[in-house]
């Protein structure tokens, strides 16, 4: 199952399927999944396996409301990590030039995320690629 929304393709079999469920009575299912590209979709199909109910993008925070309501154990691994609660952090200034910052800035503000969250996720990943998994504080 494929669609083209606001120019995007969202496919089902490209993606991977976060989470989801489907009814014990009926061919009804429903869906939460990630483009390659980090995208969030939703999908829900009716009981009778063919009707298309929903079929939406999700923000980063509409993605992360339905993980803590379906499956609170995947949020860090798809929208984290998150720091504990109480948990030091540190403060960084870093200097970018202008074009880039304004880059970051339009990235961040597509995926629905401010610009502090945005970055964390990039830097995340980045030091992951880079053979630094996350320090267990």
């Amino acid at each position: 199952m494929k669609r083209i929304i606001d120019g995007k393709t969202y496919n089902i079999h490209t993606a991977t399927e976060v989470t989801g469920g489907s009814s014990p009575t009926s061919d009804g299912w429903w869906g939460i999944y990630q483009t390659r590209y980090d995208a969030f979709f939703k999908v829900k199909v009716d009981h009778d396996g063919e009707t298309v109910l929903e079929f939406r993008p999700l923000t980063d925070e509409q993605a992360m409301a339905e993980l803590q309501k379906h499956a609170p154990h995947l949020v860090d691994q798809y929208l984290g990590p998150f720091p504990e609660a109480g948990s030091a952090e540190r403060r960084l200034t870093i200097r970018l030039p202008g074009n880039l910052a304004d880059r970051v800035e339009a990235a961040a503000k597509m995926k629905g995320l401010s610009l502090n969250s945005y970055a964390m996720r990039c830097f995340e990943r980045c030091a992951g690629e880079d053979g630094h998994p996350p320090v267990q504080t």
